[in-house]
């Protein structure tokens, strides 16, 4: 076995359609020395019934893998499993039989997945005379004429007579030269579309690499379900790489799963870069050969990358989706997939057995939509035509979304992403607050209520102590780090407070009046009644009659620290305990828990929160399970 650094950059993957017994296989065979027909049933009864690989090089060097499909009509499931990933077609047409049925729903999935670039192999070319040739050469350029393959060269071949060989793979490299690049975002996908066992290797995947480049030692998950996985080895046309370009062939050797645990339509990816969904909003396209519209409600066999599955369909167009014309629909799946915006779906009738159409996702994260809305279908066709920075304003609408998870649904590649973002910070349609992103128009209205809400609660309660961070994020409907950056913000400006975790206007003055100044002094005096081991606090204001806003304006005022929940001492006790445990630290010694505890004369539990407050604090700084002061005890102000 050969072993190579990693893959070129001239590559590309083909696949074969066609009629059942036109001679694709053979075809692939005689264009690579490799039979595709691996299985040993195949062999013998010369009936292609799952996919088969090969490759070889064109003239120009270019490595080409070929994903070989079966052509009968009960295996054209597995055909979609594997024409997907493809970058050209090689459309098989016997010149003894021209174009028979499979031949044409061949043509319709190569036309529902947008399969643009290709060539016509019309084979058996020596079974017939010149007359019936050129007669079947315009039968086939009258039959692609309205399609997308109108233009593709049609090549005379014999497999068995080894005529026209050379021809075809010219005319591939050809085909290839002005095929589109991939549109590829950076994340690694891999839909399986093969599993089994090696002897000595354990599992192994296969499948046509997308998004990014795969690396031996790369940390991996298997959707659906989430597993983790690393790549041990990794070869493309039988050769080891290290690394293994988007747009190949690929076996993956996987440590962490058994080869139970997976099957064909899994999808092999990056850590974090897409999710499970059971809803997606799609286009469907309705062949014009359907036999008639779907009905709401609808099971259908729906195909995607690799995976095969049931759908019910929920229309989102007013009228049914007739044959020959499209619409939006909403599809609910009988089982998680992973599948992202613009992957390309067929479905197929389940009994009889029919491709009926196909189209695009446009959001793989779909939610529950209503049939019929005007405004809903008017949004559904903004996103399909959005630019980078329209799909990231108009998936983020008005929530507030983390960077990861709004990064995850527009698929868009990380460097893409983050040069949208930073655009539409720079024009303030949008800003980034911490690990989150907001559309300005919800920061503005949301700092508005804010700062509305704290100048009410102010109004009600003169005497309080402010509102807490945690009931300000309830209000807003918003996460407790997004309201700390909006009080931040606030208060550079001067117009808010954040004092601990209590929210104030800049301009309020904190003050008790005379009953509640003597409820205070009730509470600290329950406090301080024990010091080495104080009431809760909870215990403390039931014994003092204390509300809620005294011990907030005590907090705020700092004659009462909050050192853990529902644990509280007075500013006195405090500062006698840390005179108390000062001398300890003298001189750089590292002191523990157990010390200060013997030294207070305390609980473990105590010892422990004021500790603990002593570090949030920057008094002290815990390494390992000791603590050290931050500066010197004996200098200490």
């Amino acid at each position: 076995m050969t072993t190579a650094r990693s893959t070129s950059a001239g590559s590309a993957t083909v696949g074969t359609a066609g009629h059942v017994d036109h001679g694709k296989s053979t075809l692939v065979e005689a264009l690579t020395a490799i039979n595709p027909d691996r299985l040993i049933e195949e062999q013998k009864r010369g009936l292609t019934i799952d996919l088969g690989f090969a490759w070889f090089s064109l003239p120009s060097g270019r490595e080409v893998s070929v994903v070989d499909v079966p052509g009968h009509e009960r295996f054209v499931h597995n055909m979609l499993a594997g024409i997907g990933g493809i970058d050209a077609v090689i459309l098989v047409i016997a010149a003894d039989e021209g174009v028979m049925p499979q031949t044409r729903e061949h043509l319709d999935i190569i036309e529902l997945l947008a399969i643009n670039t290709g060539v016509v192999a019309l084979t058996k070319v020596d079974a017939v005379d010149e007359e019936w040739l050129q007669l079947v050469e315009a039968d086939i350029q009258q039959f692609l004429s309205d399609s997308l393959l109108a233009d593709v060269p049609v090549v005379r071949v014999s497999a068995v007579k080894n005529t026209g060989l050379d021809d075809l793979r010219r005319a591939l490299d050809l085909v290839l030269d002005g095929c589109a690049p991939r549109q590829e975002n950076g994340c690694a996908r891999l839909p399986i579309d093969r599993v089994f066992t090696m002897p000595g290797f354990g599992t192994v995947v296969t499948g046509t690499l997308s998004g990014g480049e795969l690396a031996t030692g790369d940390q991996l998950d298997v959707y659906p379900g989430g597993r983790s996985v690393r790549v041990r080895t990794l070869q493309s046309h039988r050769q080891t790489n290290e690394k293994v370009a988007p747009g190949r062939r690929v076996a993956v050797n996987l440590g962490g799963v058994s080869h139970v645990e997976i099957a064909r339509g899994s999808v092999l990816a990056e850590r974090g870069t897409l999710s499970e969904t059971q809803r997606i909003d799609a286009r469907l396209n309705m062949l014009a050969a359907a036999p008639r519209a779907l009905r709401p409600g609808e099971r259908i066999g729906l195909h995607v990358g690799t995976c095969e599955l049931t759908a019910s369909l929920r229309l989102l167009e007013r009228d049914p989706i007739s044959p020959g014309s499209e619409g939006w629909v909403q599809w609910r799946l009988s089982r998680p997939i992973a599948v992202m915006r613009g992957d390309r779906y067929v479905i197929r009738r389940l009994s009889p057995p029919m491709t009926i159409g196909g189209g695009m996702i446009y959001n793989a994260q779909a939610r529950h939509l209503p049939r019929g809305n005007a405004e809903v279908l008017e949004k559904l066709e903004h996103v399909a035509a959005a630019s980078p920075s329209q799909l990231v304003q108009q998936l983020l609408g008005t929530e507030v979304l983390g960077l990861n998870e709004l990064a995850r649904r527009t698929q868009l590649s990380d460097n893409e992403f983050e040069r949208v973002i930073k655009s539409l910070e720079k024009s303030n349609d949008l800003q980034v607050l911490g690990a989150f992103v907001v559309a300005t128009t919800v920061v503005t209205a949301r700092v508005k209520t804010l700062v509305e809400h704290v100048g009410q609660y102010h109004e009600k309660n003169p005497t309080g102590g402010g509102l807490a961070i945690g009931n300000l994020a309830r209000l807003l409907n918003l996460p407790d780090a997004v309201v700390v950056e909006l009080v931040l913000a606030q208060a550079n400006e001067g117009h808010l407070r954040l004092d601990g975790s209590l929210v104030t206007d800049a301009q309020h003055q904190f003050q008790l009046d005379t009953k509640d100044e003597v409820v205070a002094q009730r509470l600290l005096a329950t406090l301080d009644a024990s010091i080495a081991s104080p009431p809760s606090l909870s215990e403390a204001r039931r014994k003092s009659g204390a509300g809620q806003h005294v011990v907030d304006v005590l907090v705020a005022e700092r004659r009462l620290i909050i050192l853990a929940d529902d644990l509280a001492m007075s500013e006195t006790a405090f500062t006698s305990w840390v005179d108390t445990v000062r001398p300890l630290f003298g001189n750089g010694t590292r002191v523990t828990v157990a010390a200060v505890r013997d030294e207070l004369v305390t609980s473990r539990k105590f010892a422990l929160s004021f500790l603990e407050y002593l570090d949030s604090q920057q008094i002290t700084r815990r390494v390992g399970d000791v603590r050290v002061w931050l500066s010197s005890p004996d200098n200490a102000d």
